[in-house]
């Protein structure tokens, strides 16, 4: 038998809460730690629980971010970079000083590079 991961178990976890009524959710918590138990998981309970936020933002329509700066970033480019993303954005700030200028947006899988060191090293190659 396959074993599941955390990301399968809060989707499931998330199918089974999205139309219950709030007197039912004690309940299906209560079975569904039971689980956990029976399949040896509590101590991933943690990464179960990431997960579920994670997909319950996305079925919402909320996009995440994580925009990394060499410095702090006013709030209008903050608001124009997070309007490019949708209406329902949440962003992550990280400050990091070897980016030198520019930002780099990590979104899922992606990372969208627009930083100075990254530039820079693209025209090197070029004139290399």
């Amino acid at each position: 038998m396959p074993k599941n991961t955390p990301r399968q178990y809060a989707v499931a976890l998330y199918q089974t809460l999205k139309d219950l009524p709030d007197n039912k959710l004690t309940s299906a918590l209560q079975k569904f730690t039971a689980l956990l138990a029976k399949d040896h998981k509590l101590k991933q309970a943690n990464k179960i629980i990431d997960e579920f936020a994670r997909y319950a933002k996305k079925q919402d329509g909320v996009v995440e971010i994580e925009i990394t700066a060499a410095r702090e970033l006013d709030e209008k480019i903050l608001k124009k970079i997070k309007n490019s993303f949708g209406e329902k954005v949440e962003a992550t700030i990280r400050l990091d000083e070897n980016v030198l200028g520019g930002v780099k947006i990590k979104m899922e899988n992606k990372i969208l590079d627009g930083s100075l060191k990254t530039q820079l090293n693209k025209l090197k190659q070029t004139l290399i």
